[in-house]
């Protein structure tokens, strides 16, 4: 990168940093096709390779008023790229994992196409029980799982402490466990193995 396309860049991390989505798509436009073939490249899977991209810039964009101190926003993005990668493939370690844990407490032998039923049906249940926790508890937890933001994050983008936030996640993965053993037959080792995924 010559100094004009560094002095470019770092003025468009800045306009990133005051929420300018014209700047977001700029640097999106610039560097997806790059982290896109990099992450391909260790998945192998177009797929895989494509919602671990989307995590990459749903996270710039989410920690967008953090840009102006990046000095390397190439460096940062595959920092991030590969640790997403990382994560993606713990991700689906856990599913596995959670298809034979299935399977294995299941009296008669299943096919594949069933295991990945009772998968998603846990996953719809998860969901369910997610809109059913009070507001607060929804919006850290979500923010916590979904995003994948620190608690520290967490605290400064909701004006709380990070310890009102170790509180709301500790409330809302148990509330969660509660309302799954309800809705659904499957044991509380596995629940706690799945909700590690998400």
């Amino acid at each position: 990168m010559n100094s004009k396309e560094a002095i470019d860049e770092r003025y468009l991390l800045g306009q990133l940093a005051d929420g300018d989505l014209a700047a977001f798509r700029l640097l999106y436009d610039n560097y997806h096709n790059k982290v896109f073939f990099y992450i391909l490249r260790f998945t192998g899977s177009r797929q895989l390779a494509e919602d671990i991209l989307q995590e990459v810039f749903i996270k710039v964009w989410v920690g967008r008023d953090k840009m102006k101190d990046i000095r390397s926003f190439d460096a940062w993005l595959f920092t991030l790229a590969k640790y997403k990668i990382i994560n993606g493939f713990k991700r689906l370690s856990l599913e596995h994992t959670v298809i034979a844990e299935i399977a294995g407490n299941m009296e008669e032998p299943v096919d594949a196409t069933t295991q990945v039923v009772d998968y998603n049906e846990i996953k719809r249940a998860l969901q369910t029980a997610i809109e059913q926790l009070p507001p607060q508890q929804k919006i850290v937890y979500r923010l916590r799982r979904e995003q994948g933001l620190k608690n520290d994050e967490i605290a400064s983008k909701l004006n709380i402490s990070p310890l009102t936030v170790k509180k709301h996640i500790a409330q809302a993965s148990q509330a969660i466990r509660i309302l799954l053993a309800k809705q659904t037959s499957i044991p509380v080792s596995l629940l706690v193995i799945f909700l590690k995924i998400f």
